[in-house]
C-alpha cells in the first residue's frame, strides 16, 4: 500500500475516537446499532421484519439466530458495545413489541415496536445537532 497524508491522518483520527470512546461508539455512529436476539426459530421471522424497517432508515442492525445459548448470545452481544440489544419472545412476538437492553443505561425495558422505531430515530438524530 503506498503511505499518503490523508489515509495517515484518518487512521489516527479513528484510533483516537475509538480509544477516547474505549470502542462503545454513540448510537449514531457504531458499526452494529443494533442486534436483535430470537429466543426461539420462531420468532426469526418478525426479527427480519423489524430489520428490514431499521434498514429503511438506515439503521444497522443483526440478527443472531445462532445455535448457541440465549445467555451466550445476549452477553456476545454486549461484548461487542452494541448500543441496544432487542430479545424477541412470544409475548413481543404477539404484542408488536420489542425487549430492549441498552448498553448506556444497562436497563432493560419493553415497549412497542412504533415507540421503538421512535427512539431509534431519536437516538440517530443526537450526532446531527
Amino acid at each position: 500500500m503506498i503511505h499518503r497524508a490523508i489515509l495517515g491522518s484518518f487512521e489516527r483520527f479513528i484510533g483516537i475516537m475509538t480509544e477516547h470512546f474505549a470502542g462503545e461508539f454513540p448510537f449514531f455512529i457504531s458499526p452494529i446499532q443494533v442486534i436483535f436476539v430470537p429466543i426461539a426459530e420462531a420468532h426469526v421471522e418478525y426479527a427480519k421484519e423489524l430489520s428490514r424497517e431499521l434498514s429503511k432508515m438506515d439503521v444497522d442492525s443483526e440478527i443472531y439466530d445462532k445455535n448457541d445459548s440465549l445467555n451466550k448470545r445476549i452477553r456476545t452481544a454486549e461484548k461487542q458495545r452494541v448500543p441496544l440489544i432487542v430479545v424477541i419472545g412470544d409475548e413481543e412476538v404477539n404484542q408488536k413489541s420489542v425487549a430492549i437492553r441498552d448498553r448506556r443505561e444497562r436497563i432493560q425495558y419493553n415497549v412497542s415496536a412504533i415507540k421503538f422505531f421512535e427512539i431509534i430515530k431519536e437516538k440517530m438524530s443526537e450526532g446531527f445537532i
